[in-house]
């Protein structure tokens, strides 16, 4: 069941982006998204910012205090450090599009020699990645016979990510890999010991996959979607992996934590892990549409979803909406 909650809001401006323990919802639109807004979940106000680098670029990932952009023209890849401003121009790579799964590995000192970007085209299974200072992406096929890659994400270190397969009487089946560097190659190494099937019923005619780290597990999030426009959210579908047993386990409390999904246009993988705080709930998934300008808040516990409108001075339809945490100390 679906219910609006009516919040009042509050404007101010250029507040500093500071760091927090739960994400930043931020809201942007205008012809060149050049009218921005952070709002705060938990004091359940909004404020007025001013972020040029920001303008015309959509938000591919973040990681800490760093967003991955993409400008909507030129194509341009860039880093952006929402602290300190940061900006680290990135090789253009001419075949990026919004369907692709994009990770960030931030710098960890001044050098940036610790970072790397890596863009995967989730079909045909290729992987991109780079370090600031080169000159173009490297490239790489996984070339195990994949259908396409569903999600992928960072744990302990290393890029875990969903591989789909071919299955019989047409039943896609799935497998979990990590890629990692080995000089300057990636090498994939098989995780789940058998494959397993789409874990929603087949009736369920669209789904969105993530992959996200929370309180030092990895989870697998499957988003079930239906309706005429395939808007419609169904519920969702949670497994946590097993390491010892090399398998998923379905989960269908999260305690005290809370899960936040980001889907902007063609990006649909951007998820972020938090334990609830104050004014947060938590055991929910909180979530964005594309061309919409509400949150919502799906409550694991009661399977209900509710929706608030941040801020009431943004499009109703072109609006961007993007989760971001600027974690208190880094991770």
């Amino acid at each position: 069941m679906e219910s609006t909650i009516k919040r009042e809001q509050y404007t101010q401006s250029h507040p500093p982006i500071i760091p927090q323990s739960y994400p930043w919802l931020v809201i942007r639109d205008g012809k060149h998204l050049e009218r921005q807004k952070i709002f705060n979940i938990s004091k359940d106000k909004y404020y007025s910012i001013t972020i040029p680098e920001m303008h015309n670029k959509m938000i591919c990932t973040s990681t800490n205090e760093w967003l991955l952009l993409n400008d909507l023209d030129s194509k341009d890849l860039s880093l952006l450090n929402l602290l300190s401003m940061e900006v680290v121009q990135l090789p253009r790579l001419e075949s990026f599009t919004n369907s692709d799964v994009c990770i960030l590995c931030p710098p960890t000192s001044e050098s940036n020699q610790d970072c790397y970007v890596m863009i995967i085209d989730r079909s045909p299974c290729k992987f991109y990645f780079c370090q600031p200072g080169d000159e173009e992406f490297s490239e790489q096929e996984y070339e195990f016979g994949a259908m396409c890659i569903s999600a992928a994400t960072m744990f302990r270190g290393k890029v875990y990510f969903l591989a789909r397969f071919p299955g019989i009487d047409l039943v896609s089946i799935y497998a979990l890999f990590t890629a990692e560097f080995v000089g300057s190659n990636l090498h994939f190494t098989r995780i789940t010991r058998e494959d397993f099937p789409r874990p929603s019923p087949p009736e369920i005619p669209t789904t969105n996959d993530y992959l996200i780290e929370s309180g030092g597990e990895l989870l697998y999030i499957h988003k079930m979607r239906g309706g005429w426009d395939a808007k419609m959210i169904l519920g969702f579908i949670i497994l946590r992996m097993n390491f010892l047993r090399q398998a998923w386990e379905e989960v269908n409390n999260i305690g005290g934590w809370t899960l936040f999904l980001s889907q902007d246009r063609g990006l649909e993988h951007k998820a972020i892990s938090c334990f609830a705080a104050e004014g947060v709930k938590q055991n929910s998934i909180y979530f964005t549409k594309p061309f919409d300008r509400f949150y919502y808040v799906f409550d694991l516990e009661n399977n209900s979803i509710s929706k608030s409108l941040p801020c009431p001075t943004v499009s109703k339809f072109m609006s961007r909406l993007d989760w971001v945490l600027i974690p208190i100390t880094k991770s």
